[in-house]
């Protein structure tokens, strides 16, 4: 291939190409666009882009009537920032180049101006080069108010994008006043706008440095409002339950005026839709991802285990006839477990270990024999990626591990080595195997079978995917 680009520049330099390109006839332009293209596709070739002459058309390129021409420029800019490093990025503004690239920020052409984002996004990455980044977001802020709607929240969402890239970008641009400029775009009294910027806050509370901004500064009380109002739109709702438990996760302090008892809006709120029903499962799947944020630390669980109803609807859930709801309910207590190791001896009621205690009691005793079910007899790859990867973290209890192992219906599928076709699932069942040996290995041989135990040993060093010779089915019956 670069070698037939070489054989194209060799008759048809880029200067030569730019030109037929400002002449051609329509038929022709797809081809010639094509052409280049593909050419800044070779790191050997894109130093010529970087002509005068060259640098030139991509300028004219970039106000160019024709779209078509157009989204071939963004899309060159973006590749030879992206892949041009440092140097490249240099190259760009010496030829005035970044700024033809914020001017396409504001095309119609979302494609254009996606494009465009991104070689601001690849110069942001760069610290010698941030100043000049900011200065366009400086220029872009100080014509916000102007821009219609579209460009407005492209504008925004490129500078959430740049803040998720670094945490340098994301303090520059927070200095800037660039988030509060978000933040404002939802706590407004504009219905429209508000439900529009639903996904601009999901996206600044999906990365750490988001996360805190929103905990600050009284952000929290005024997310926390709409969940009293009672025109509020679902989507703003779920969004406001999802933020709010990013922020408590992140800033474990800011309970005391999110969820000061079960009365509280963000309290009621968890609670109603964990008890929606039918086919729609978005709300109950929100909940249970609250749920597992807030109990991600000791306050959280404990307001939560102590409120017995609602634990109740969330061990219910993971026997949810709705697959969606079962595999959301798996993943959340999956999360609460996951850095929780069962407490090595008795711990007293009100101690700071006493929740995690609780939590595993209840996860031994009303938890795993859903889990167990749900592998005996559900039969989706995704439904059993889940109860594995559960399953895995239950066995860190060696009550739980004696639960299990005894089991019939379990030490068949464990020796089943065709009961997972899914590769997922695979490796989330051989998992479970190496966490049940690396947990109990003292005391399991007194339940299993010394050949059976010595298949169990080798399927744990061997990968997922491996298969004894012995075949499943006499394994079985040795370990009856």
């Amino acid at each position: 291939a670069l070698e037939a680009a070489r054989l194209l520049l060799g008759h048809f330099p880029l200067p030569a190409l730019c030109e037929a390109l400002a002449n051609a006839r329509p038929e022709d332009t797809v081809h010639l666009l094509t052409a280049l293209e593909r050419l800044a596709e070779f790191e050997e070739i894109r130093a010529s882009f970087f002509s005068d002459s060259v640098a030139a058309f991509l300028r004219q390129g970039a106000e160019s009537q024709d779209p078509r021409v157009r989204v071939v420029v963004a899309k060159l800019l973006s590749r030879l920032a992206k892949e041009g490093g440092e140097v490249g990025i240099g190259r760009l503004s010496e030829h005035g180049l970044l700024e033809a690239s914020e001017a396409l920020l504001m095309d119609e052409d979302t494609g254009i101006a996606e494009a465009a984002a991104g070689t601001f996004r690849a110069v942001m990455q760069y610290p010698a080069w941030r100043e000049a980044a900011l200065g366009a977001v400086d220029r872009l802020q100080n014509t916000l108010a102007g821009m219609p709607d579209v460009q407005r929240m492209r504008v925004l969402h490129l500078f959430i994008d740049i803040g998720r890239g670094s945490e340098d970008a994301f303090k520059a641009l927070e200095g800037r006043g660039s988030y509060r400029h978000v933040l404002g775009a939802f706590i407004t009294d504009d219905i429209l706008l508000k439900m529009v910027s639903v996904e601009l806050m999901d996206s600044l509370g999906s990365f750490p440095a988001g996360q805190d901004f929103l905990s600050r500064e009284g952000v929290p009380e005024q997310l926390a409002l709409n969940l009293t109002d009672p025109m509020c739109d679902d989507s703003v709702r779920l969004c406001v339950v999802r933020l709010l438990s990013f922020i408590i996760r992140r800033n474990p302090t800011t309970m005391a005026k999110l969820l000061p008892g079960r009365e509280s809006p963000l309290a009621q709120t968890i609670a109603g839709m964990l008890e929606t029903s039918g086919s729609e499962s978005t709300e109950r799947l929100t909940a249970m991802n609250a749920w597992a944020n807030i109990s991600l630390h000791a306050t959280g669980l404990a307001f939560f285990l102590q409120w017995e109803g609602r634990l109740n609807t969330i061990l219910g859930h993971v026997s949810s006839m709705n697959n969606e709801v079962c595999k959301g309910a798996m993943a959340a207590w999956s999360l609460v477990l996951e850095d929780r190791p069962p407490p090595s001896q008795i711990v007293e009621v009100g101690t700071e270990e006493a929740p995690a205690m609780m939590l595993w009691e209840i996860a031994e005793r009303r938890l795993l024999p859903a889990v167990v079910k749900n592998l005996q007899f559900k039969p989706f790859p995704d439904v059993r990626f889940h109860a594995w990867n559960l399953l895995a973290l239950l066995v860190q209890s060696r009550a739980a591990a004696q639960i299990v192992v005894p089991s019939q219906e379990v030490r068949d599928l464990m020796l089943d080595f065709t009961s997972e076709l899914d590769s997922q699932a695979r490796i989330a069942k051989h998992d479970f195997v190496k966490a049940l040996l690396r947990h109990n290995d003292q005391w399991l041989a007194a339940f299993l079978d010394e050949k059976v135990m010595k298949v169990v040993e080798e399927y744990a060093r061997q990968s997922a995917h491996w298969v004894p010779r012995t075949a499943a089915v006499s394994v079985g019956q040795e370990a009856a």
